[in-house]
């Protein structure tokens, strides 16, 4: 009988590597460079003296793709978000993947503000910035009442881009369920970020222009 010819494995081993340079797919391409380095080992064993040293970085290559193959497969998998999370989604992130939702939403905290409880006070700096998921927020200035803020609504949005310290008084009139984002933590995820970065600017510039016509409107009604 005849014995296996170790360059077949060989060859084997570079037609695969030639269909995972011609796939699109990097998680494919892994696998196919994985699928490379195991067959080309028996080649190395099969020599009159194993190859030791090329037969140790085949493997390590192999390893390593495999590696980041788990990572990109994790990576993946569909996400599950909770009905809080989804509403948010709906609210804000509705063009975002719920992974990238689920990364934005992380690098929150979740808080429920009980009735009477300030999220802005007048005076003071901004130091975050909070999505309304479920509540209302009254926002007013001298006790004159200047909006009301709902679901969908960002509390400190318009101090977010100021930068100057609060001339308001924003307190919750019912329980308020939020999303609140450090600025300091928020900034420099969003800066690294340009996808969510533009949902949420898109989002900012729709609740600054709401606030700007309620604002408007409640001139119009005094005046009057």
């Amino acid at each position: 009988m005849n014995s296996i010819n170790p360059n077949y494995f060989v060859h084997a081993a570079n037609i695969l590597l030639l269909v995972a340079y011609s796939v699109r797919d990097i998680l494919w391409l892994r696998l196919f460079a994985v699928a490379a380095s195991l067959i080309a080992i028996p080649f190395y064993l099969l020599q009159p003296a194993p190859l030791w040293v090329p037969l140790a970085w085949s493997g390590v290559f192999a390893l390593i793709n495999l590696f980041q193959s788990w990572r990109l497969f994790l990576e993946r998998r569909p996400v599950q978000l909770t009905p809080e999370e989804e509403e948010a989604r709906r609210l804000v992130f509705r063009d975002l993947p719920p992974r990238k939702v689920l990364q934005v939403l992380s690098i929150g905290l979740w808080t429920t503000a009980e009735t009477g409880e300030r999220l802005i006070e007048h005076g003071k700096r901004l130091e975050a910035v909070s999505l309304i998921v479920r509540g209302r927020v009254r926002v007013t200035r001298d006790e004159r009442v200047l909006d009301e803020l709902v679901a969908g609504d960002l509390v400190g949005s318009a101090l977010l881009l100021s930068g100057a310290p609060a001339d308001v008084d924003a307190v919750a009139v019912e329980p308020v369920r939020a999303v609140r984002w450090e600025v300091e933590t928020l900034e420099p995820y969003l800066a690294a970020n340009p996808e969510t970065r533009i949902v949420m600017q898109r989002h900012l510039a729709r609740d600054l222009t709401r606030k700007l016509e309620h604002l408007d409107q409640g001139s119009q009604h005094g005046a009057e």
